[in-house]
């Protein structure tokens, strides 16, 4: 037996749709399976347009076979697996299509659960095959007792392993309803059913097809029940009950649930987001009535030392207003920071949103309470507080994001790169696209890659995106094939995800400018506002002399143990050279705190690069010009989400996303996201 799949097409009436599906079992990514198409003797020419097929292309994998006499379905598909040559038996309608990776992606997931009996999810389509975007979900696991109550597995979806399932098991009985009969028999015997839960089958369904008669149904499955299964009629009668029960409990979820799908993600988000702030107000009205209010009410003094009476008490809805106060401030600074994007940003970068919220959060509230003191109010409760705010913040991040991907799996994804070229017309090498592929991979909670399509014609490109992926991330690309893709997309409500170009990310810092009767976009050449760049520097002088004291011990040490500094000169603003001192330390180069307090580098900026390599890059590709309209970071976009394996061209993008994004919050959560790496 040999280790390939015999694929078994029961073929009647089927010559307007037979080439079509032939051509999706030719498109499989596993290429190691046989093709049985077993003419039932109809009366079109299926047979003479499949034979027409074999003979143009010479596939010796595709096999025609004849029967003397009109069988039916069922003895069609049992002289298929009694001629089959393969250890794993999958059957396949002739009116319905398979996805490319429906054959590679069942047989990881037999291995992977030891199964001989797998299927998968299915998607409805029209008469003419167009998806209709109703997909009937199946469970992960399929016994005997639970197979009874549902008619989930479709034909053209199972999967046999004929090593560990009974090729006998594996023949259909000549009855209505034969296929779930021999599912039922299969399970019965001891074996399990494990359901891969993603739609890789197309099932072609007419309007007025057979399976859709509800009591043509009802009719089948209550004779499976009584004369296959030789249940009683009470028996059979309370199986029927559940049968309907799931049956339609199904359809409400698909109509309901399943056809707003991305709404109730949008609400999942915010509700896990929302328990987040009510959990941090709560810890506020914890201190709030153990610590702060107490102190509120005190007797209050003046500076001159005179006594100004009691401190304000609070009735019931006081309480209330400061608890209610607390937590829309909270709220807008959560949103603004990005700290309820659960399910949309990494855990880490959630917590440290978060950590700047409940930071500035607490700040206002500390000088609400400071004026109605008359007085500045005591720190330690406000420290102690905020820091019980951070280990509730930072379990609940990674909480609800466990919560968010167990409910939500990965999007079955599309990488299309349809020219082989970027932006500016150079060529991609293909070590770039599999590194995409590759980065996409490493969220599987977010991605699940099906098809890399690269060189490409746009027209099959836009008739792949409609099939069945859940996104289409677009990589390399002229600007207009680009914009047309996302065009099409965005009609067809389908998700993009867009590896951008330096002009994508330049056209993410303009600002809207309503001068006329018609809509403008203003790109300033300077991005970062005069107050904002001196409110920068501010800081930078601040850190840089706090840092400098910091470090003073560490360079105290390095100089009695005689380690010399390094030294390198590095580009700095509009490429001007300057000297860069540093001992190599596990915290990083140190002291660069002195670059930033003299200003030739600052506490946030774009990734620092030495003067002679800025002067290769820049002769290379203009577009390095770039980096250099800001001073280089001891910390920034660049160093914090880039890695060992990102490319120059990728840290010039997180550069002028940084300098096109500027703002002083962002500053402050790229501080805070380096202290916690």
């Amino acid at each position: 037996m040999k280790d390939i799949v015999s694929i078994i097409v029961p073929v009647y009436n089927a010559e307007k749709y037979i080439i079509q599906t032939i051509e999706s079992v030719a498109a499989q990514t596993f290429t190691d399976w046989e093709l049985l198409l077993v003419d039932d003797c109809g009366p079109d020419n299926s047979a003479q347009v499949i034979g027409d097929y074999i003979a143009a292309h010479g596939d010796d994998r595709i096999r025609l076979i004849r029967q003397e006499k009109n069988g039916g379905a069922a003895a069609a598909r049992n002289r298929g697996v009694a001629e089959a040559q393969g250890r794993y038996i999958a059957f396949l309608d002739a009116d319905d299509l398979w996805m490319p990776a429906k054959l590679e992606l069942e047989l990881q997931f037999m291995k992977k659960h030891d199964a001989g009996f797998v299927f998968c999810a299915y998607e409805f389509g029209d008469s003419d095959a167009v998806p209709t975007g109703k997909i009937v979900h199946v469970p992960r696991k399929l016994t005997y007792k639970k197979a009874l109550s549902r008619t989930v597995i479709f034909t053209s979806t199972v999967l046999f392993d004929l090593e560990k399932i009974d090729r006998n098991l594996v023949m259909m009985p000549a009855i209505a309803s034969e296929d779930t009969a021999t599912w039922w028999r299969i399970l019965k015997n001891g074996h399990v059913a494990y359901g891969l839960d993603q739609p890789l089958v197309l099932y072609r369904r007419p309007e007025q097809s057979l399976s859709s008669d509800k009591k043509v149904a009802v009719k089948r499955i209550w004779n499976l029940y009584r004369k296959e299964e030789g249940k009683s009629v009470f028996g059979s009668f309370l199986l029927l009950i559940g049968w309907a029960y799931r049956a339609t409990l199904r359809r409400v979820l698909d109509d309901t649930i399943h056809g707003h799908i991305e709404a109730i993600k949008r609400f999942a988000a915010l509700q896990l987001s929302l328990v987040g702030l009510l959990l941090y107000s709560g810890i506020f009205a914890v201190w709030w009535h153990t610590r702060l209010y107490p102190i509120l009410s005190m007797t209050r003094y003046s500076r001159e030392g005179n006594n100004l009476g009691i401190g304000i008490r609070f009735y019931f809805r006081g309480h209330l207003l400061m608890f209610l106060v607390y937590l829309v401030i909270l709220a807008a600074l959560s949103n603004s920071t990005g700290g309820v994007k659960t399910g949309y940003l990494k855990p880490g970068r959630v917590f440290s949103s978060e950590v700047i919220a409940l930071f500035l959060t607490n700040v206002i509230t500390y000088f609400q309470l400071s004026f109605m003191k008359n007085w500045l109010f005591p720190l330690q409760p406000f420290v102690l507080m905020f820091l019980s705010q951070i280990v509730v913040a930072g379990i609940w991040a990674y909480f609800s994001d466990l919560i968010y991907r167990h409910v939500f799996p990965a999007r079955e994804t599309l990488v299309v790169d349809f020219s082989g070229k970027d932006a500016r017309g150079n060529e991609i090498t293909g070590s770039y696209e599999n590194d995409i592929v590759t980065r996409l991979e490493t969220r599987p909670d977010r991605f699940e890659v099906i098809r890399v399509m690269r060189g490409f014609p746009m027209d099959q490109v836009q008739e792949e995106c409609l099939k069945w992926y859940g996104c289409v991330v677009i990589q390399g690309g002229t600007e207009q094939e680009r914009s047309e893709l996302m065009k099409f997309c965005n009609r067809h409500y389908i998700r993009v995800y867009l590896i951008p170009e330096i002009s994508d990310l330049l056209k993410q810092g303009m600002v809207y400018m309503d001068l006329f009767d018609m809509p403008m976009l203003e790109l300033k050449e300077y991005s970062i506002r005069w107050e904002a760049a001196l409110l920068k520097r501010l800081i930078d002088i601040l850190t840089g002399a706090a840092g400098l004291v910091l470090c003073l011990p560490l360079i105290i040490v390095n100089r009695l143990r005689g380690k010399k500094m390094q030294s390198a000169l590095f580009a700095g603003r509009h490429g001007k050279a300057f000297r860069r001192r540093w001992y190599d330390t596990r915290f990083g180069h140190l002291p660069d705190f002195w670059n930033v307090f003299c200003g030739t580098m600052s506490l946030v900026g774009p990734m620092p690069i030495e003067k002679a390599h800025s002067d290769r890059l820049v002769k290379q590709d203009r577009w390095y010009a770039y980096c250099f309209r800001l001073k280089p970071g001891m910390t920034g976009y660049a160093q914090i989400n880039g890695s060992e394996e990102t490319t120059e061209s990728e840290r010039l993008k997180m550069d002028v996303y940084y300098s096109q994004n500027f703002s002083l919050v962002n500053d402050f959560k790229l501080v805070v996201q380096s202290i916690r790496r």
